[in-house]
């Protein structure tokens, strides 16, 4: 019972941080760049809520981050600028009670369109769609695999615009409202969709949103430990 609670205790403080972290509001989720290009590579993308639960194996997939890590392509064309980035997706596995179990690092690649832009140094505000996502990893020995439901449209907002008062710095925003598709292989596989999820592009390094999820694994162990 002890162990429990500290466990409880020890998630209550990563969600404490998280919360911290996530975006407020417009304001809060603007990247400063100098270059107008897009995408924004390094920085998360927060969710306001996990990706999913599978109660049949009493977990879930909570407290994540999205980040584009590399650039794969861009073109451009009358439908506007096409985005295939690596992406990696960093979260916790934890119970159905949201006691924490271990990190979830899963990678691959998302693709995007931003809808009507013309060349990559084009200001402006565009309608953005996420036209394909395929994430992967390993939960409980399992394949995990994260990916959009499609039976919805997953789509968002950005803009990049000029900093008042500056001279070559510009504002990017980006957020999405994301339907997630979530399936765990097995006999049977286990598959859940989840969604519309927000998530914003926040100026927070993806490091740092690592070293909370780790902390709180870590503060998880030692609570074992000292209760073992």
């Amino acid at each position: 019972m002890h162990r429990l609670a500290a466990a409880v205790r020890a998630g209550a403080v990563l969600v404490g941080l998280l919360a911290a972290l996530a975006p407020s509001g417009p304001a809060g989720a603007s990247v400063l760049s100098d270059s107008p290009t897009l995408p924004v590579l390094g920085m998360p993308y927060l969710p306001a809520a996990g990706v999913g639960c599978f109660a049949a194996a009493g977990v879930c997939i909570t407290a994540g981050s999205l980040t584009l890590t590399s650039l794969l392509s861009s073109s451009f064309d009358a439908a506007g600028q096409t985005i295939v980035t690596t992406s990696a997706y960093s979260g916790l596995l934890t119970t159905l009670a949201a006691v924490p179990i271990a990190l979830v690092q899963l990678l691959g690649t998302v693709e995007q369109l931003v809808q009507g832009r013309g060349s990559a140094t084009e200001l402006g505000r565009w309608t953005t769609g996420l036209v394909a996502m395929s994430l992967n990893g390993t939960v409980l020995g399992r394949n995990l695999t994260l990916g959009l439901d499609p039976a919805q449209a997953s789509t968002g907002v950005s803009s990049v615009a000029p900093l008042p008062g500056s001279d070559g710095t510009y504002v990017i925003d980006s957020f999405f409202d994301v339907f997630f598709m979530l399936t765990l292989e097995g006999s049977p596989p286990l598959s859940t969709t989840v969604g519309p999820i927000r998530g914003e592009l926040t100026a927070v390094p993806e490091p740092a949103v690592l070293a909370l999820l780790l902390g709180s694994c870590l503060m998880l162990a030692a609570v074992a430990r000292r209760r073992g």
